[in-house]
């Protein structure tokens, strides 16, 4: 194992984004192919925003999409157990939940004080809001520090941590940037970018309710738990100019060793996702659109298999024509957890930074419904009917008719919430209307005619005769060709006969052909559907 570590640190504030999942699945790529651990932290801090059942929902969705985490906040039932959020936490950096490393954060920040690298702001909102109009107006960035140092005195500035949060006016410990320097960033991706510190602010670490920001978090995680690279979305971009001075001025400073991590730089190495658009590719895609929720994928039935490989194209090309990265003998001979550790592996193969899309990404519904069919043929039968059971609970899936009838939905739904959408026809037969088996070129009085002769010409069929009684063969050919044969040799209208007849056996004017149908019912219940509608 190599020294390369990487992270993702979500907020329990609610569902798995279908974006962050893209970031948490790039991530795992980004530690397999360097041999290294993927880890996973809980940034809490926000409490206004906190929802303590998200923490569960997240791991466990992570756990469905085999993108549990080397280390961190996880599922392990040998982990330490979380009492609040009901999570574990295994690995050597923890506590890996933000919220129980409030003294490692209260002692940096009181190391940034006494290095005069921040200070505490007691703007009101009203101050705050005037300086924002002078800003509108003058078209320049606020120079906090100026200002604060202006009205208050040293004493006020920089008095220690503890004082600074039992103060009655509640001032917001703030992070003094070197406005006169450049900051130099190297992005992974977008490559190597100099800011200009003056066009940026100060910016608060350190809220009033002793809880920090992400700024300082960050800051101090990244370094005690050793991280080598950072991947985060787009939107982080602008912060990259404060988060890499802060690094550079603690070590400079003495606030953080050098010594203790193996940076070639003071500051991890940083990778800026593209965001993900939606379809129309103008915006990105937002809990506002209501199709980010990953639960709500997975709930709808689709293969986690699918969404993983679906979405690792959603930023990265392999440069090749392959899109699937199973095959079936990987459904016939792995369980879910292995299948999906495979797929990343295989993937990882392929996946490189080179490969990567600098552009956004755009979301695309039709092509992750064409990776769930893929997906779907790939499964075994025995899998077929198990996973039937979770969405047709009353069906007995053992039953040799019905498991042939389930075959049905697995050569045409889309996704598994899809189950008995074809295959129902077989199980819940409802008697159609005489007006839905009328063939639409001809009369109700023709259509009932011909249903009745096709099908005393099939219950008299030989092929029918010999199966003594029982389902048919899933081979649909012999019905097709021999029914085709006897329309062809008696010169019928194929659509005044077979519409009628599907319709009939099936009791939807939407169904499987009528070969298909014959291949699974017995002659009995063919016999029985058909005297439903008509005397035989």
């Amino acid at each position: 194992m190599s020294s390369f570590r990487t992270r993702q640190a979500p907020s329990p504030t609610g569902y798995l984004h279908l974006g962050t999942t893209r970031t948490l699945l790039f991530t795992k790529l980004f530690a397999v192919i360097n041999n290294g651990i993927y880890y996973l932290r809980l940034e809490d801090t926000d409490r206004a925003r906190l929802n303590k059942v998200a923490a569960i929902g997240l791991v466990e969705n992570l756990s469905m999409l085999g993108l549990s985490p080397d280390e961190g906040v996880n599922l392990d039932d040998k982990g330490a157990k979380d009492s609040y959020y009901g999570v574990s936490q295994t690995g050597n950096y923890g506590p890996y939940i933000q919220s129980e490393r409030l003294d490692i954060y209260h002692n940096y920040a009181q190391k940034l004080i006494n290095a005069k690298l921040a200070y505490w702001s007691y703007l009101t909102v009203e101050e705050k809001q005037e300086l924002q109009e002078i800003k509108s107006a003058t078209k320049k960035p606020i120079d906090y520090s100026k200002v604060c140092h202006q009205k208050y005195s040293q004493d006020q500035l920089y008095k220690s941590l503890q004082d600074g949060l039992n103060d009655p006016q509640k001032p917001a410990l703030t992070y003094k940037l070197q406005r006169d320097n450049q900051a130099v960033c190297d992005d992974l991706l977008v490559g190597q970018t100099s800011f200009n510190l003056k066009l940026e602010e100060d910016f608060v670490i350190m809220k009033s309710d002793g809880y920090p920001s992400y700024h300082l978090a960050h800051l101090v995680d990244d370094y005690l738990m050793k991280t080598s690279l950072v991947i985060r979305g787009q939107e982080w971009y602008p912060s990259m100019p404060k988060h890499i001075t802060m690094f550079k001025d603690c070590f400079e400073s003495g606030v953080l060793d050098r010594k203790y991590v193996e940076w070639t730089r003071t500051n991890p190495s940083y990778l800026h996702l593209p965001f993900v658009l939606k379809e129309t590719g103008t915006t990105k895609m937002s809990k506002r659109d209501g199709n980010v929720n990953m639960q709500d994928y997975l709930d709808k039935g689709y293969l986690p298999e699918a969404i993983i490989n679906y979405l690792a194209f959603l930023g990265w090309n392999p440069g090749s024509e392959k899109e699937v990265y199973l095959e079936r003998s990987d459904f016939e001979n792995l369980d879910h957890g292995d299948r999906l550790a495979k797929l990343i592996s295989n993937i990882s193969k392929e996946f490189s930074i080179e490969k990567l899309s600098k552009s956004p990404a755009r979301f695309n519904i039709e092509k992750l419904n064409w990776f769930n069919r893929e997906y779907i043929k790939l499964m075994t039968d025995a899998e077929w009917y198990d996973r039937a059971k979770t969405y047709l609970a009353q069906i007995d899936t053992t039953d040799n008719t019905i498991q042939k009838a389930l075959l049905l939905d697995k050569n045409r739904i889309t996704t598994l919430s899809e189950f008995g959408s074809e295959s129902v026809c077989v199980f819940g037969w409802v008697r159609p209307s005489e007006e839905d088996i009328k063939w639409r070129k001809i009369s109700l009085e023709e259509s009932l005619s011909n249903l009745k002769e096709i099908t005393n010409w099939v219950l008299s069929e030989r092929y029918f005769n010999t199966q003594q009684n029982e389902s048919l063969s899933t081979n649909t050919l012999n019905w097709e060709s021999i029914i085709k044969k006897w329309l062809m040799d008696n010169n019928k209208d194929v659509g005044s006969y077979l519409w009628p007849l599907r319709v009939s056996l099936s009791g939807k004017q939407k169904s499987p052909s009528p070969f298909e149908l014959l291949s699974i019912l017995s002659k009995d219940e063919v016999k029985n559907r058909i005297s439903q509608i008509i005397p035989l």
